[in-house]
């Protein structure tokens, strides 16, 4: 299978990181990676910078990618998220519909 899309979420924590968040993130990211479409999750920590993970998705369909974003599996870890402080950034990526290309 192809991947159509991507996203990906910059996570920096302000305090020091707790010894179990790695292993929390993983457990979210094994919900993340059975939604519809999703063909791989994965996170990664900085080796330079101890409180920065990026967690990156790949999709077979950007529809897909978009619609996990309102999941009840991402607002539960976005929610976890913030209540620990953390600092958020989200970027995706997917090729333009033919529908955007033609009104632009």
């Amino acid at each position: 299978m192809h991947i159509h899309a991507l996203n990906t979420m910059e996570i920096r924590l302000t305090d020091a990181p707790d010894p179990g968040l790695e292993q929390r993130l993983q457990g979210d990211l094994a919900r993340l990676q059975a939604m519809t479409g999703c063909l791989s999750y994965v996170l990664t920590r900085s080796r330079n910078q101890p409180d920065l993970w990026i967690l990156s998705g790949y999709w077979s369909d950007g529809e897909e990618m978009t619609a996990h974003f309102n999941s009840q599996a991402m607002a539960t870890l976005i929610d976890a998220l913030i209540e620990l402080g953390a600092q958020l950034n989200f970027a995706t990526y997917a090729p333009m519909s033919a529908e955007r290309r033609a009104a632009q």
